[in-house]
């Protein structure tokens, strides 16, 4: 499996080198290359959703989690665990299935005194089916969730909720929700996991599940866009559906080689291309979520909301009426990994990925953030840094966040909590400092736990970062 820690040097100097062209150089190419450049870019930017669930479902495969298992985390993931935006203040639990053979059974059981969850069954477009848990369709109350092929019509499962899934493929991403990350508490969460089942309708008179422990394995979900998600992106599109909606950007892919139910065999001139749009598409989609579809949460701060333009009227699935926003939706689907359904109610969140001067958040600077006292959070409150690149936690760096539980947090007088970011830890302030990659820019996301309504109302307001001399 391809990796950024491999090629994150090729893929940083590939980005530099597909730079928009001079005149004098589009003169030099013909009509016919200018298109096929511009093709393989918008591939990569309509392509992400599909890529981002593939590296999802072929690292947890890897990791020994196939169909119908649920991988699960027995302790807090660290920064092994390389996906879009991840927390780590919540242990994770995930699945996926095919229902190209049939109907497919997700089992959820009742919240405990101790224990409960919440997160989202997807399909392969990580458009959400439903949510569960407490937060979810279920209520906490636990049910039975079947997902059918289209145009099904054979017998079902009395009592279970029912779903017409659009592509072969979907999955699950859930978090334990648990009132601390204590060594009890986890492991009632894994007692609890073993309760959830997947498995076909068919076999839902003696269903059979296995459970993985994932805490430990290095998951390297997060697509790379180098020459190489070209082959990725034909080989994914074999086994799954292609709606009518669809149709015309597969026939911008047949333009560059991706075609159905026929090889793909690129020309060395044509991965050559691959391999500078694919880089460029990637920083397209970084610079149209953090900045072109970013909008302010505080007035005159640098702080932003995190779902473009359109993403709660749509569910996140960015389909309207008369067309698909692919481009909001590609922006989108760098930085996250799952879609919901109920925005805000368990957890709120804003972004930083630019200093007060607009500049990108770099690793190897210091900086200081300074958070309010009495935030609006009923449980607690954590940031999180990721690597700009990948949207996942920073490798190799043991402590990604800093959040309101911890034990050791240092307070100052007025209740407020200094973070510290960057690349060594100022002396004395360890316990609240997050450790950068000197090499890497980053971003930041501030997540608001069972928020209160001054979370969003306007009345609480988050301080911009300092950078430190």
């Amino acid at each position: 499996m391809r990796t950024f820690s491999q090629i994150g040097a090729a893929i940083c100097c590939a980005v530099v080198l597909a730079s928009a062209p001079s005149a004098a150089l589009a003169q030099e190419q013909s009509i016919q290359e200018r298109i096929f450049y511009h093709r393989a870019v918008e591939a990569m930017i309509w392509g992400i959703p599909l890529l981002s669930y593939k590296g999802y479902r072929d690292a947890l495969v890897e990791a020994g989690v196939g169909e119908n298992d649920v991988g699960y985390y027995s302790k807090i993931q660290d920064w092994k665990f390389q996906t879009a935006t991840p927390n780590n203040t919540t242990p994770y639990i995930m699945f996926h299935w095919n229902i190209e053979d049939g109907p497919i059974v997700v089992e959820i059981p009742p919240a405990t005194e101790d224990v409960g969850v919440f997160g989202t069954l997807m399909d392969s477009w990580q458009r959400a089916l439903d949510d569960v848990g407490g937060k979810g369709r279920d209520g906490g109350r636990g049910a039975k969730y079947l997902m059918l092929p289209k145009g099904y019509t054979g017998a079902l499962l009395p009592g279970a909720f029912v779903y017409e899934q659009r592509t072969n493929n979907g999955w699950g991403l859930l978090r334990a929700v648990i009132k601390d990350t204590s060594e009890e508490s986890l492991a009632k969460a894994a007692e609890y996991v073993r309760g959830i089942k997947i498995y076909p309708l068919a076999e839902s008179a003696n269903p059979k599940t296995e459970y993985v422990d994932l805490y430990g394995t290095l998951l390297e979900m997060t697509p790379v866009l180098d020459g190489g998600a070209y082959a990725e992106l034909h080989a994914f599109l074999q086994e799954e559906l292609v709606e009518p909606g669809n149709h015309t950007m597969m026939g911008l892919l047949a333009g560059i080689g991706i075609k159905k139910n026929e090889p793909f065999e690129p020309a060395p001139k044509a991965q050559a291309v691959f391999d500078s749009a694919a880089p460029e598409a990637l920083e397209y989609m970084i610079e149209q979520y953090h900045r072109a579809y970013s909008r302010p949460v505080y007035p005159g701060k640098k702080w932003s909301t995190l779902l473009p333009p359109g993403g709660v009227e749509t569910g996140l699935t960015y389909e309207y009426p008369s067309y698909f926003d692919y481009d909001a939706k590609g922006a989108l689907y760098y930085a996250v990994i799952t879609s919901v359904k109920t925005f805000g109610s368990a957890t709120y969140y804003v972004g930083l990925a630019e200093d007060p001067d607009g500049a990108w958040l770099d690793g190897g600077q210091n900086y200081k953030l300074t958070v309010p006292a009495d935030v609006p959070a009923t449980d607690f409150w954590a940031v999180t840094a990721y690597d700009l690149q990948t949207a996942s936690y920073i490798r190799e760096v043991e402590k990604g966040s800093v959040d309101s539980n911890l034990a050791d947090l240092q307070t100052n007088a007025d209740g407020s909590v200094d973070v510290y970011f960057g690349p060594k830890a100022p002396e004395g302030k360890e316990s609240n400092w997050i450790p950068t990659d000197p090499k890497g820019r980053f971003f930041l996301l501030f997540r608001f736990y069972g928020p209160e309504r001054a979370a969003f109302d306007g009345s609480f307001e988050l301080n911009d970062i300092e950078r430190l001399e």
